[in-house]
């Protein structure tokens, strides 16, 4: 079952991490919370910086998931070979998104 769901993972960790950085910055800036620090960092770049790292780390486990299972097959098992391949074309392309939206984030300044 879970083969099924792996292609998806990516994308997933994209969409969440694309919500978490927009939606809290959005918020922060409208609240006046970005102003504050945590551990010496802005809140919002910490936020920003935690959640692209945590879509990464999840985004490149799924990656390998793929690759791995892509050893295992054998050329009978089309539905499978589709699969890895979909998990890693889609893992690969989702750690490019999320790196593309994860670094300007944190370049740029919070609030305008």
């Amino acid at each position: 079952m879970t083969r099924f769901f792996a292609p998806a993972v990516g994308l997933m960790a994209w969409a969440v991490q694309f919500t978490v950085i927009y939606g809290f910055s959005a918020v922060a800036c409208a609240r006046g919370y970005a102003r504050l620090a945590a551990f010496g960092i802005g809140v919002v770049p910490l936020v920003i910086l935690t959640t692209t790292a945590g879509a990464l780390a999840l985004t490149a486990w799924s990656l390998l998931v793929g690759l791995r299972r892509q050893q295992r097959i054998s050329d009978s098992q089309a539905t499978d070979r589709f699969l890895a391949k979909a998990t890693i074309l889609i893992s690969g392309f989702s750690l490019i998104v999320i790196a593309w939206h994860g670094l300007p984030a944190l370049i740029v300044p919070v609030c305008p």
